[in-house]
């Protein structure tokens, strides 16, 4: 096969969670971008929608679907609607979560415990009943996202000037589940790959958008080697990677995608 052609997702359906917003967003532009055919689960459905109608008026093709990662009944109903309108599912991007509620150090119990359930265990859930099918299929990629907060603990100085920033960036939850994320690519690798089946993790640092106060930027900036944050393109490339044929013999690796923050 032509290098190009492997990384061509043409006539591949995939499926993404979170897919509305930031890395999601992006990554859902890349994989339509690749040529795949995108099923975009979200329980914000209009922000959903207007991400959606953006894609479609650049010829991609992209289909929301409701999605509640806290609901087994939600998630088995999303899978359901896919395999109905398809009949199979050979990409697989977890990319939701949901924040535990502000409190910082002193994170409430019932914060931590809804976005374990949503971020921890809905992220089990979906990948199993996905995984299935890539079983049943005899092939398949998952694709999923941690964080570099998943490796490495906080900087306080990014948050210099920023004090209630500081306060959220020592919110347990995030960090239990990101690193938990990538022990448990580790070890669905093991299992899965038996079946042809790949699953990969993703650990981005912070990305700029338009609610990233200027300062927090410089401070963040210094502290990778790139000197800058993360911008809309630079998680494409890898996405389509991990989703395609060119990573073909690449399963159980979390690839760091930080501007080199983690490498100092």
């Amino acid at each position: 096969m032509n290098t190009m052609e492997r990384f061509s997702l043409k006539n591949k359906v995939a499926v993404i969670t979170g897919g509305e917003s930031l890395y999601g967003k992006h990554s859902s532009y890349a994989l339509c971008e690749a040529g795949a055919r995108l099923y975009m689960g979200c329980p914000f459905l209009d922000k959903a929608e207007a991400v959606a109608e953006e894609m479609r008026a650049q010829g991609l093709d992209v289909t929301v679907i409701y999605y509640d990662q806290g609901s087994e009944d939600s998630i088995s109903r999303f899978v359901d609607d896919v395999m109905n309108k398809e009949g199979r599912i050979d990409i697989l991007v977890n990319a939701a979560r949901v924040p535990g509620g502000p409190g910082g150090w002193e994170q409430t119990e019932e914060g931590h415990q809804f976005s374990t359930k949503v971020n921890s265990l809905g992220f089990l859930l979906v990948t199993r009943l996905v995984g299935e099918i890539m079983i049943k299929q005899q092939s398949g990629v998952i694709v999923n996202f941690a964080s570099m907060m998943g490796v490495i603990g906080v900087e306080p100085a990014n948050y210099d000037g920023f004090p209630d920033m500081r306060a959220g960036g020592f919110g347990h939850d995030y960090f239990f589940n990101k690193s938990g994320i990538i022990a448990f690519t580790r070890q669905a690798a093991s299992y899965y790959g038996r079946y042809g089946v790949r699953i990969n993790c993703l650990s981005p640092g912070g990305v700029l958008s338009e609610r990233t106060p200027a300062d927090f930027v410089k401070n963040y900036s210094k502290h990778t080697v790139l000197n800058r944050m993360a911008n809309d393109d630079d998680v494409k490339g890898v996405i389509v990677f991990l989703a395609s044929e060119a990573s073909s013999y690449i399963t159980g690796v979390n690839i760091s995608m930080d501007g080199g923050y983690t490498s100092i």
